[in-house]
This record gives structure tokens, C-alpha cells and sequence, in this order.
């Protein structure tokens, strides 16, 4: 059954976790500024997660969207942080949400990184 994470207040409070909702947040809004219709946030089945679903109004296509958010690039640029695992992950998430869902739509998976406030969007991921 897909389900929507839910946080617990310790998780909310802690920073990483903060964090990352601020980007999902940020990631939304630019969404929808670009067009896009977001249709459901936080999809979960079993341990896997979709942070965004949305619907790429222009060309009628679903995205599955992966947000990664840092507050600096110390670490090299977010968008490496989704492999080949996590797009497997998504994927997987993804199929689950279209049956379900009815959805017969053409999609794709996509990530957004937001780093000091910088976004970025990389469409059609697949490494």
C-alpha cells in the first residue's frame, strides 16, 4: 500500500530533516512557477520514497521527482547522491503509483538539487 511519510516530531526537529522539507518546499514552488501540477508529495512504499509526483502539464508526462537539498557543496554536487540504487528505488515506487493511480501516462524521473539556495533541475535521469 502506498502511504505518505509522515515525520515524528523528534525527526521534524532535527536538521537534516528540517532541511530537506525547506527543500522539497523550495522544489514545489519552482514546479509549479515552471507549470507543472504537483499531484502528491512524500509517496512511500515499504522503505522506498518518492519525494515529488507531478504532472509535466506541457508535454502531458509524469514525473517522479528525487529533491536533494545542501546548505553548502562541500560535498560535491548533490545530484551525484542519486545513483543507480536510488533510481532503481523510484522506479520501483513509480510502477506501484501508476497502477494504482490508473495512470497511463508516458513519465520520466527527474532530480532537483537545491544547494545555498541554488536550483537546479535535471530531467530524465538515468545513470
Amino acid at each position: 500500500m502506498l502511504k505518505r511519510r509522515l515525520l515524528s516530531q523528534k525527526q521534524q526537529s532535527k536538521h537534516n530533516f528540517s532541511l530537506g522539507q525547506s527543500g522539497e518546499d523550495e522544489a514545489v514552488i519552482f514546479l509549479e512557477k515552471e507549470g507543472y501540477q504537483v499531484l502528491d508529495r512524500n509517496v512511500r512504499y515499504g522503505t522506498k520514497e518518492i519525494d515529488v509526483i507531478a504532472l509535466d502539464k506541457e508535454i502531458n508526462e509524469l514525473v517522479f521527482i528525487e529533491v536533494k537539498t545542501r546548505k553548502k557543496d562541500y560535498f560535491g554536487d548533490p545530484s551525484k547522491a542519486v545513483d543507480k540504487r536510488k533510481l532503481r528505488s523510484m522506479q520501483y515506487v513509480g510502477a506501484i503509483y501508476r497502477r494504482i493511480k490508473k495512470l497511463d501516462l508516458d513519465y520520466r524521473f527527474d532530480t532537483i538539487t537545491i544547494v545555498s539556495g541554488r536550483i537546479r533541475h535535471y530531467r530524465n535521469i538515468s545513470w
